[in-house]
């Protein structure tokens, strides 16, 4: 659309303002470590905001009045047949939702029985987006165990990745599980108000500060748990 309108567009954006008369915008570059404030003379100028940037617009009132508009409409040869939606829950990114769950690569490794629980983790995880309807984050660790020829969960890619090198979900609240919490993934939390962390290592990188609450439990049990208690809500 930019170039049918001969215009110039910015994205990304994280800050609105205006200054001599002319607006402004902030963005962030080199992967979030300097932060710009730039205007541009060229009109149309397109802004694409960041989600989360400003609160979502609330009604504050009023009356509308819907006037109909009669369109000719050309022959019209496609029908609908049906519609055909995915299963519910098939997909683990949820940028709307309320919860972020990171699942880190202790998941995947061996317990305290000396063997590996892939499909206990596979079942505790999707169990648990399935009742909460959270979104599914991963540590870079966890994403590229699949090239370095290690056991991995199916459901995870490299889209799931949060950190320096993922994504910085804006999410109000945070779960992580079997991560340690290393300053490149706990980057991408940025935005995340309400963090908390479950981990046998009481001095992994979330109790450091990084984290509100730091659950030292392990967590197949909790999260067995914890889905325990959303089957019977």
């Amino acid at each position: 659309m930019t170039q049918r309108v001969e215009g110039r567009i910015d994205t990304h954006v994280t800050g609105l303002g205006a200054a001599e008369g002319a607006p402004r915008i902030q963005r962030w570059y080199y992967r979030r470590r300097m932060e710009a404030t730039l205007t541009r003379t060229q009109r149309p100028w397109i802004v694409v905001l960041e989600p989360g940037v400003f609160k979502p617009w609330e009604d504050a009132g009023g009356a509308v009045s819907l006037d109909a508009v009669e369109a000719p409409l050309p022959e019209i040869r496609t029908q609908v047949i049906g519609v055909e939606a995915g299963e519910t829950g098939s997909s683990t990114i949820r940028p709307d939702a309320d919860l972020l769950f990171v699942a880190g690569a202790g998941w995947t490794k061996k317990q305290a029985d000396g063997e590996a629980h892939l499909a206990e983790a596979e079942a505790a995880i999707l169990g648990f987006l399935k009742g909460t309807r959270a979104s599914l984050g991963s540590s870079k660790s966890l994403v590229e165990q699949s090239a370095e020829g290690e056991a991995v969960l199916p459901f995870l890619s490299h889209l799931n990745q949060v950190g320096q090198t993922g994504s910085t979900p804006r999410h109000p609240k945070g779960l992580a599980t079997c991560c340690h919490g290393e300053e490149p993934h706990v980057v991408g939390w940025r935005f995340i108000r309400e963090r908390r962390a479950v981990n046998t290592d009481p001095g992994c990188g979330w109790a450091r500060g990084k984290a509100d609450v730091l659950y030292v439990a392990d967590a197949f049990q909790v999260m067995a748990r914890v889905n325990e208690l959303l089957g019977g809500a």
